[in-house]
């Protein structure tokens, strides 16, 4: 590719594209560069579970916020984010794909939080990236403030606002090969920062 895409969907090849032709029926314009991929299926997978690809992942590239968002204004902005509300039904819950995750003992959680199948990974600066963990199993509602919060951040973080302070102050473990991992906490209505090794009780 010879430019980057500002949105990007990359998923294994048995989840059918069409699964995504609403998301990218809802944030299609003509100045927007948008890549869809497909991978091979592989169903089982090493290694730590929450860096490990999810099934199908939506990537927001740095130009989005950088140079597309600007142009076009916050009438994008929820248009993605309504673009993201479609995929709820079909990528979260009960009717999600199902995947599974082997290692070696004590390297995956036993009650896995946070979806297997479907992720969202934003470009910060330099090799940055952030990557959205999301509940399995979310309400309607849950999924809205879920996306406000990780949409928001991403705003303020690459509009170099406040609010954005502690990501840019965050070290990234060497395990993560630089990504940080975040999830926002259904009892306390903020975005947090996730540790890659979950801590045994």
């Amino acid at each position: 590719m010879t430019t980057s895409p500002q949105i990007a969907i990359v998923h294994i090849d048995s989840i059918p594209e069409e699964v995504f032709s609403e998301f990218v029926r809802t944030i299609a314009t003509e100045r927007l560069k948008l890549d869809i991929e497909s991978r091979e299926n592989g169903e089982i997978y090493a290694g730590l579970e929450w860096l490990i690809p999810t099934a199908a992942i939506i990537y927001i590239g740095k130009s989005y916020f950088d140079g597309f968002l600007t142009e076009m204004g916050k009438d994008h902005y929820n248009l993605l984010k309504a673009g993201f509300m479609t995929l709820r039904e079909k990528l979260l819950g009960p009717a999600a794909p199902q995947m599974a995750v082997v290692s070696s003992a004590g390297k995956t959680s036993p009650n896995q939080p946070y979806s297997l199948v479907y992720s969202i990974m934003a470009e910060g600066n330099g090799n940055l990236r952030f990557k959205l963990l999301i509940q399995r199993e979310v309400s309607e509602r849950e999924y809205d403030e879920i996306l406000n919060a990780f949409l928001g951040f991403l705003e303020a973080y690459h509009s170099h606002a406040p609010e954005a302070e502690f990501a840019a102050n965050l070290e990234v473990p060497r395990a993560s090969g630089g990504i940080v991992l975040l999830a926002f906490n259904l009892e306390t209505k903020t975005l947090e920062a996730i540790d890659p090794i979950p801590r045994k009780p």
